[in-house]
């Protein structure tokens, strides 16, 4: 079974000791390919080393809702030359958060603006972040998506009608462990039947969201991309569709999104 980890956030310094480690015991279990976006303009330096050490690892290049506050008159020249790197294979993470709230509503916008119109001038995919922000995320990707390849939203927590709204539009779902937790997944899990397989694409968003159906948890409470055939497994629980297939399914999505 062949799997790809489309959200692996190797810049979390939980990674700093181990994360050679991390992607060769991911390897050992399947996962093949693997894709970090970046939330800060920090990130950057630490991915770029990474994609050249790590075969069949590939990088967004975007600014975190959460840092929005970052942009300023030289965010558009810098990366658009950051996108230029050769593992550069989105504009992301960018989005809105109206449930953290860490920056405020009007920044959030300016920045995830700026990035969509980066996404616009060089014809790269987006990876989308959307959390209780639906009102004002919804027409913002709707008027860039006809400029723009297919894209994702990644970590899809949101409800039918979201759902059914991002389907039309012609974007792949990310679906994470949330999924596999018995409180606040549910309402997701419920959801899976209406994704086709076609639209579905898989990711730990490690080190966050550690699958709660692991039979052994580890002591350090660290999601890592090894875990991602648990998402898989819960999929296919929900949806009595093969394990295999859903793995041959959405590592071909995540080719065809990311263009590997």
């Amino acid at each position: 079974m062949v799997l790809a980890d489309s959200c692996f956030n190797l810049t979390h310094d939980s990674f700093d000791h181990d994360l050679y480690d991390v992607i060769r015991e991911a390897q050992n279990e399947g996962i093949e390919y693997f894709f970090t976006p970046s939330s800060s303009k920090l990130d950057i330096e630490k991915i770029f080393y990474a994609t050249e050490k790590i075969s069949n690892l590939y990088a967004g290049v975007g600014i975190h809702p959460h840092h929005a506050s970052e942009i300023n008159l030289q965010t558009a020249d810098e990366f658009k030359a950051y996108a230029k790197h050769k593992k550069v294979v989105a504009i992301g993470e960018i989005g809105l958060d109206y449930f953290r709230n860490f920056q405020s509503p009007s920044i959030q916008k300016k920045c995830f603006d700026l990035f969509l119109e980066i996404a616009t001038d060089l014809h790269k995919p987006v990876f989308l972040h959307h959390r209780e922000a639906f009102n004002d995320f919804y027409p913002m990707v709707k008027n860039a998506l006809p400029n723009l390849p297919q894209s994702i939203v990644h970590c899809f927590t949101g409800t039918k009608d979201e759902l059914k709204a991002f389907l039309d539009l012609g974007l792949y779902i990310g679906i994470t462990g949330w999924i596999c937790d018995p409180k606040r997944g549910m309402d997701v899990r419920d959801l899976l039947k209406y994704i086709p397989t076609d639209r579905l694409i898989v990711e730990t968003d490690a080190p966050y969201l550690m699958p709660k159906n692991l039979t052994v948890k580890p002591k350090n409470r660290r999601n890592e991309p090894k875990y991602l055939i648990n998402v898989v497994e819960e999929i296919s629980s929900a949806t009595n569709i093969k394990a295999q297939t859903i793995a041959e399914e959405s590592t071909k999505n995540f080719k065809s999104l990311f263009g590997v």
